[in-house]
């Protein structure tokens, strides 16, 4: 019989542009494990894997570059621009993600492992958490900040959030909502709490 303590499962998820990176960082720093459910999609995607090759037979092979590999700029236009096949390619990854991320939290050694999850809902990993994190912000916020750290147009930066949830869906869905329109020091002092909320079981 394994002596290894079942960890407490945290998701952490919200809109482009809110501030999860900055809460993931927090959150490490603090102690918790971090599972970074967007690199277990670049990992499962990578040339010879076999999830890749269920996309190319799906999409194309026009969807992969001359090495093999994913045409991640072509994908995404191709997705972002059609809900159908957003949810085809989502239907695709999920199985393969969600088998890497509970084997992760198998094997986790930590009291609390935090899911950074931007497809949280989408992939269905919400039912696994014990807690579920959101961070939000209001549209022109959102958009000022995407479009400075992604080197994007506002246009761009609009479908991008066209094409996800707003703060409402979060907040109905999270047990807690974090808005980021503040000072970075107010978003610190939000994660901390949240922090407590969740050590204290509540």
């Amino acid at each position: 019989m394994s002596d290894r303590k079942k960890t407490k499962v945290i998701g952490l998820t919200g809109m482009s542009g809110a501030g999860k990176s900055t809460a993931c960082k927090l959150f490490r720093e603090a102690g918790f494990r971090i599972i970074d459910c967007d690199g277990v999609c670049r990992e499962i995607v990578k040339k010879g894997k076999p999830c890749l090759k269920e996309i190319a037979s799906e999409f194309g092979k026009g969807i992969l570059t001359s090495e093999g590999e994913l045409n991640r700029r072509l994908m995404g236009k191709i997705i972002f621009s059609d809900l159908n096949k957003r949810i085809k390619l989502n239907g695709i990854m999920y199985p393969y993600v969600s088998y890497s991320v509970i084997k992760g939290i198998v094997f986790s050694d930590s009291e609390y492992t935090v899911l950074d999850a931007p497809t949280l809902f989408e992939s269905g990993l919400e039912d696994i958490c014990e807690t579920i994190v959101s961070v939000a912000a209001d549209k022109d916020i959102l958009i000022s900040r995407i479009t400075a750290r992604d080197g994007i147009t506002e246009e761009e930066a609009e479908d991008r959030l066209g094409s996800q949830h707003g703060a409402d869906f979060f907040g109905e869905k999270s047990d807690i909502l974090i808005m980021n329109n503040g000072s970075e020091e107010e978003f610190t002092r939000e994660i901390k709490k949240a922090m407590c909320r969740i050590k204290e079981g509540k």
